[in-house]
């Protein structure tokens, strides 16, 4: 009887034993909790890195036809000031000289994973040296009656208003486009002519706004100022962001509270008003914490996702580098994975199922439904099996942890064999990974590694480690 006792006593620790050596195990940069017999959860940390990110960040500026797709910091997306005369020179032109315009102008963009927000104007004054104002890029055959009354014209609205649907049947489906910027009316496309009038009208904002609604389906759609298009839903593009003399600007752009939806982005200025906030150039800016802080604060409270003309800073010089990471990280989406539960052994044909907490720490949504991608790999990073879910990440809102759950039926066809799941979201236009998530955890290509799972055995855990730069990562593109 004793006997018995004592066997029943070393089966007992034994089994406390095997329980126990599952309690945690830690490989590399991968820490694994086991929550139960069957399921398995791993912690994730932030990366610090700021990197590059599709539609957000530091955003330069090309300037008609100078065109640079050279390596410039973090962009990832430009704004582009196109003349209108360049697309259209009279009203028998059609959509397919937008698109051939297009075609030269952004050619091979998608290999760099680049995106555009394009701006169309008809008129960008500056000054030469006698004083005079040029840059016009009007067409040919729209009447000039005087200087300022010919952006009142009726023939002018009418044009407008049919260039807007060549425009979406040019633009609105080119994956190489990140937004527009609507453009097309007043100095610089900024929907004002200064000292020579007011705002656009009335009549104007009604027809533009009617037609850029209803062509644009699939395109977000900035306007200058949040007093005008009053009846209509866009985003914005504030062109002296942050300056104290435009404050009423961005408290109005605030006031809309649009931004859940609408895009918003902009420019500093640098060439007007009181410059003791932000600085007299860019690299006053960043190389100021006051300055930093005080646009990170505009950042925060209008929800931007790009700017420009800070994004001319010197690369090349270090003591800017720390406050402009601290811009790039803010700027837009930041996702990071904190942790995922899952079933750590699996058969071939089984559901698998995972429980993700996802955080966006950074100060605006994503505005595209870009498709979410689960795979598993090879330790040599060899997708064996990839399947697309129906995930929104429109709704993963700055501040905010979102609950993620994945459940997905493996193939019954699938290897006995120790796998890494992994985690990726896929620019539509060619179906490549390509928004990243700011983890740890990363690899080259835009995967994120989640964690070992054995499919018709127990599994095995093996490193995931070394993981790579995200920063460093110049591999990623899109397909037209």
């Amino acid at each position: 009887m004793n006997k018995q006792i004592l066997l029943f006593v070393i089966i007992f620790s034994i089994t406390v034993c095997n329980c126990d050596q599952y309690s945690e195990r830690k490989t590399g940069d991968i820490e694994y909790e086991f929550i139960n017999k069957d399921q398995v959860k791993v912690v994730f940390n932030e990366s610090n890195e700021a990197f590059p990110n599709p539609m957000k960040g530091f955003r330069p500026s090309w300037f008609f036809n100078n065109i640079n797709t050279s390596k410039n910091g973090y962009a990832s997306v430009y704004n582009h000031y196109v003349g209108y005369s360049s697309l259209e020179k009279t009203a028998s032109d059609t959509a397919e000289k937008i698109i051939d315009w297009s075609n030269n102008a952004w050619k091979n963009i998608e290999d760099k994973n680049i995106k555009v927000i394009p701006r169309v104007v008809l008129a960008y004054p500056t000054t030469n040296k006698e004083g005079a104002t040029v840059n016009e890029y009007w067409p040919d055959d729209i009447p000039q009656p005087s200087y300022v009354s010919r952006w009142t014209t009726e023939e002018l609205k009418s044009r407008l208003v049919s260039f807007v649907q060549k425009l979406a049947e040019a633009w609105d489906d080119d994956p190489r486009i990140a937004a527009i910027e609507m453009g097309l009316w007043g100095y610089w496309g900024e929907h004002h002519l200064l000292r020579d009038g007011g705002q656009i009208p009335i009549d104007f904002q009604d027809a533009l706004g009617k037609a850029f609604t209803a062509c644009f389906k699939n395109k977000k759609i900035l306007i200058r100022y949040p007093n005008t298009f009053q009846n209509y839903q866009f985003g914005f593009y504030w062109d002296s962001f942050a300056l104290p003399d435009d404050k009423h600007n961005g408290e109005g752009i605030i006031t809309k509270g649009n931004w859940k939806e609408q895009m918003i982005s902009g420019e500093l200025a640098y060439d007007w008003g009181d410059q003791s906030l932000l600085g007299k150039k860019p690299d006053d800016t960043l190389k100021s914490n006051s300055s930093t802080d005080y646009l990170i604060n505009w950042i925060k409270r209008t929800h931007a996702s790009s700017l420009g003309w800070i994004a001319d800073y010197n690369k090349n010089d270090k003591s800017l580098s720390k406050n402009a990471t601290r811009v790039q990280k803010i700027l837009g989406y930041r996702y990071v994975i904190n942790s995922v539960i899952y079933n750590r052994q699996l058969n071939p044909g089984e559901e698998i199922s995972l429980e993700l907490q996802i955080s966006n720490v950074g100060s605006a949504p994503f505005y595209y439904k870009w498709p979410f991608q689960l795979m598993l790999m090879k330790l040599n990073r060899q997708i064996v099996w990839e399947e697309t879910v129906d995930i929104d990440i429109r709704q993963w809102l700055p501040g905010e942890t979102n609950t993620v759950f994945i459940k997905l039926t493996l193939p019954e066809s699938m290897a006995t064999d120790n796998y890494v799941i992994a985690v990726s979201i896929l620019d539509p236009s060619g179906y490549l990974p390509s928004l990243r998530f700011a983890n740890e955890n990363y690899y080259n290509g835009g995967i994120t590694p989640l964690g070992i799972i054995g499919i018709g055995r127990e599994p095995q855990y093996d490193s995931l480690t070394p993981f790579d730069s995200l920063n460093q990562d110049n591999s990623l593109k899109y397909t037209r």
